[in-house]
């Protein structure tokens, strides 16, 4: 079975757990509109800084200001993310474990881990800041050794979020363990992320073939039956947002998932072993 075909499969087992409990997608929509939130509220002081403040919040350039900006906005923008991320692993491992989870109760979980979520988006977001510092005073090969560091990061911090949750660690203990878990289960999140990547790029393309067709369609017919054609775009947006939404919600039940069985060597109920240990193999 290939890579792909295996991620597949995990992925309709992910599937599965979220038809029981649809009420997760809750999660990443509140999560997307707070991002989105958190977005507007800092436009407005980077349109006060000028080009150089809407460059920085975008791409990391600008000055002290610039990047004191940014650093506020991936500060905000992650510890929304951990949050609603959070409260959906306890949601998650709470089912899997065999018990009850409630939205109400996820939410206190991820409450009382505040001050260690709080500390886990300050460290991302420095480690956020200085990349794109880096990266914009790079040169080509640079730019290429700070992506390289970018994806290795990533991967070293995958289990962090479980493990503040499940395990109750500070973020920098949480960070360690991660660590721990990946050098026993190397390959796992290279193999799952392309295979999750490819399966929703593929997922993507249908939509992005009804938009291309609606606007060749409204040019084409000089105006003529836009009421239609703008349909058709809109129809094929509200897909590719709700794609969105679900497939990070079954990332992160996924998440959950891979962390339970590196760090018990036992598949959760409804998943099958050799399926995980085939998304472990070194890619």
């Amino acid at each position: 079975m290939s890579k792909t075909a295996n991620t597949w499969d995990l992925m309709k087992s992910s599937w599965a757990v979220l038809m029981r409990d649809p009420v997760l997608l809750l999660f990443p929509v509140v999560s997307g509109v707070a991002c989105f939130l958190v977005l507007l509220t800092f436009i407005v002081p980077a349109l006060g800084l000028g080009g150089g403040g809407m460059r920085s919040l975008a791409h990391g350039y600008g000055g002290i200001g610039g990047y004191l900006l940014l650093f506020c906005y991936y500060l905000c923008n992650f510890f929304v993310v951990f949050f609603f991320n959070a409260a959906l692993v306890d949601f998650v491992n709470t089912r899997l474990q065999g018990g009850q989870p409630t939205l109400g109760g996820s939410l206190r979980a991820a409450a009382a881990c505040l001050p260690q979520i709080a500390m886990w988006a300050v460290v991302a977001s420095t480690v956020g800041v200085v990349l794109k510092a880096l990266e914009s005073r790079a040169g080509f090969l640079g730019r290429i050794v700070v992506a390289l560091v970018g994806v290795a990061w990533t991967l070293v911090t995958y289990f962090v979020v479980p493990v503040i949750v499940i395990e109750r660690k500070s973020a920098l203990d949480a960070i360690g363990s991660s660590k721990d878990l990946l050098a026993r289960t190397w390959g796992k999140q290279i193999v799952s992320g392309l295979g999750y990547g490819l399966i929703g790029f593929l997922l993507t393309v249908p939509a992005i073939i009804v938009i291309g067709l609606a606007v060749v369609g409204l040019v084409a017919s000089q105006g003529h039956h836009a009421g239609g054609w703008g349909s058709l775009a809109v129809a094929a947006v509200l897909y590719l947002v709700a794609l969105g939404i679900v497939l990070s919600a079954l990332r992160a039940i996924f998440g959950v998932v891979l962390y339970l069985f590196a760090r018990t060597g036992e598949a959760p109920q409804g998943f099958d072993a050799a399926a995980l240990r085939g998304a472990i193999q070194p890619a």
